[in-house]
């Protein structure tokens, strides 16, 4: 919801809360598809086109939670964070108390489903914590996307057996300056230890997460996303009537011609069938097109894959044997795409260090400096190339003049930029590994060179897996 200075007066809450309902179901329903919850959403497919719904065996293939995991790449590893201006251990066991590697990969594949979420910074008696909500729970004001001016989350209230319930439903309600908490229909709930309803941090709680940088200034939650969800409706009504297909037809119809009509043959390895004169009796084969409907499916599914930047055989059971670099060039989307992302949660995680800076430092004063920073290093995903080709290549590189060992490292980590620490921590790694008398000793990096191994040989005899501070192949 949007509003800015000289625009019309700020909706009333029942509003806000209430008028995105189609918004919020929408929500709902692609969550559970993430979830496996699909089989309600099925039935209700099937009910709308079948006269008896209940004869169908619901099944699925979990194509939107595949999908979406293996596209939010960003935290598939743990990150490595580096605080500036306070103390490492400090800000690491911050971070362990917020549980931010679960609670940030996990935000990372919502955002990627759902196109738009929210990272909750809160205090619990212990220290702080962190949580996603999601734009089921989600009502937000704004006059830019990236930084709204008021948030309400919806807490959902379930009776003691689970069930949902309006009575026990629950808001929090937030801006700048103030929180309420309020019960199911709006109204202000006191809150023990703030009875003025003050937010004691001065700032939202809250990092908005977009999957793409936000390009139309009216809108927070972004469209897009509903090719996969309706993809995977479509796979599992054909998975339903597949079955139905089969468990109808996957016998033959046993049929009679020329005995009285209504008579019952009865049938079976150890019986004869007994025919009048001119009577006939069989069994009809089968016609249910199972293979037919079994290379649609096929069809669907690796058509949705690589429409969302996925290789064609991401559900292959057995994929074929391919090169790497057949490999690396079936990846480059997927790998274009992890760069835009990786961008964008460098950001998210900066905005983030500095609502975790404010509440901590509101709960327990000085425990971070004012000045104090974060980098993100996020891991590297896997080279298609094998490892020996991956080598053979940084070689002849080497070899040709056109790198260092420098470039070496940089390539095996993109996010180390600086050529001068790239030295450093290569001539770090050097001294480490020649101090277990593995390390590499001379100028070349080619042990196969008789003029210039680039080792000592007797370094190299006492551990021969071992050579210039490289593994053998």
């Amino acid at each position: 919801m949007f509003f800015s200075s000289g625009k019309p007066a700020e909706p009333s809450f029942t509003d806000i809360v209430r008028a995105p309902i189609a918004r919020k179901t929408k929500a709902d329903l692609w969550l559970r598809y993430y979830h496996d919850a699909q089989s309600d959403e099925l039935f209700r497919l099937i009910k709308a086109r079948w006269s008896k719904p209940e004869d169908f065996r619901l099944f699925g293939i979990n194509v939107v939670k595949k999908i979406v995991n293996r596209r939010a790449t960003c935290y598939a590893a743990p990150p490595v964070r580096t605080f500036k201006g306070m103390d490492q251990n400090t800000g690491e066991a911050i971070y362990q108390a917020l549980n931010a590697n679960v609670v940030l990969k996990q935000a990372s594949r919502l955002t990627k489903l759902l196109k738009t979420t929210a990272l909750q910074v809160g205090w619990s008696g212990n220290g702080p914590t962190l949580s996603v909500a999601t734009p089921n729970i989600l009502d937000v004001l704004f006059e830019e996307p990236e930084h709204p001016t008021r948030v309400i989350v919806t807490r959902l209230g379930y009776d003691l057996a689970g069930r949902f319930s309006t009575a026990l439903t629950s808001y929090s309600d937030w801006t700048d300056t103030a929180y309420f908490r309020r019960d199911y229909s709006g109204r202000p709930v006191p809150v023990e230890g703030n009875p003025n309803g003050v937010n004691p941090y001065g700032v939202l709680p809250f990092v908005p997460l977009f999957d793409r940088a936000p390009d139309n200034p009216s809108l927070f939650f972004l469209p897009g996303g509903d090719d996969l969800i309706e993809a995977q409706s479509a796979i599992n009504a054909a998975l339903a009537n597949l079955w139905r297909a089969i468990e109808l037809q996957s016998h033959g119809q046993a049929w009679a011609s020329g005995v009285p009509a209504g008579d019952a043959i009865r049938v079976g390895p150890d019986r004869a069938v007994t025919l009048p004169e001119n009577g006939k009796f069989g069994f009809a084969a089968p016609n249910s097109p199972i293979l037919d409907t079994l290379k649609a499916l096929e069809f669907l599914i690796k058509q949705t894959a690589v429409a969302n930047d996925l290789a064609a055989n991401v559900f292959e059971i057995s994929p074929a044997a391919e090169s790497g670099a057949a490999k690396a060039l079936e990846h480059k989307d997927l790998q274009e795409a992890r760069r835009d992302d990786q961008e964008l949660w460098r950001t998210y995680e900066a905005r983030l260090f500095d609502i975790v800076k404010t509440v901590v430092n509101t709960h327990q004063p000085g425990t971070i400096p004012a000045n104090a920073t974060v980098s993100v290093d996020f891991a590297e995903i896997s080279e298609s190339l094998v490892e020996r080709d991956r080598l053979e290549c940084y070689q002849r590189r080497i070899d040709m003049g056109i790198w260092s060992p420098v470039d070496c490292l940089i390539n095996d980590n993109p996010d180390v930029r600086d050529r001068t620490e790239a030295l450093a921590e290569l001539t770090r790694r050097r001294e480490e590994t020649a101090s277990l008398g593995i390390g590499f000793t001379g100028p070349s990096f080619n042990p196969t060179d008789p003029a210039n191994p680039g080792g000592d040989p007797a370094l190299t005899a006492k551990n021969p897996i071992h050579t210039n501070g490289m593994l053998k192949p």
